[in-house]
């Protein structure tokens, strides 16, 4: 008795499937930090955005050049949230940031000056 034809694909598809969540699960995340990196890289170059080189280099690093300027950049993504701190600051990961309803309640405990 032969199998039926779809059961020979079966392995098939879970080698592609765990392949496919991989790629986007790690290749995604110095894209989805990208943005971010060439906002501030504009900003701290004072540079126009076509004239911004950015080289991502190894763990989440990235390197910034333009208009005769350099910067560093580190970016760490949890999912499709990243942050992006600058050479020299100190990086919060998602985890340890407070929630920012909690933050807008203690501000609008605050008296007004």
């Amino acid at each position: 008795m032969r199998p039926p034809p779809l059961a020979a694909l079966a392995p098939l598809a879970v080698l592609l499937a765990g392949a496919l969540s991989l790629s986007c699960s790690v290749a995604n995340v110095p894209a989805n930090a990208m943005p971010m990196i060439r906002a501030r890289a504009t900003s701290d170059l004072d540079c126009a955005d076509r004239d911004v080189r950015i080289e991502e280099q190894l763990g989440g690093h990235f390197k910034a050049v333009g208009c005769g300027r350099k910067a560093y950049y580190r970016a760490a993504c949890e999912a499709l949230r990243c942050v992006v701190s600058g050479e020299g600051e100190a990086m919060v990961p998602w985890r340890d940031r407070p929630d920012p309803a909690e933050v807008d309640r203690q501000r609008d405990r605050l008296p007004f000056e």
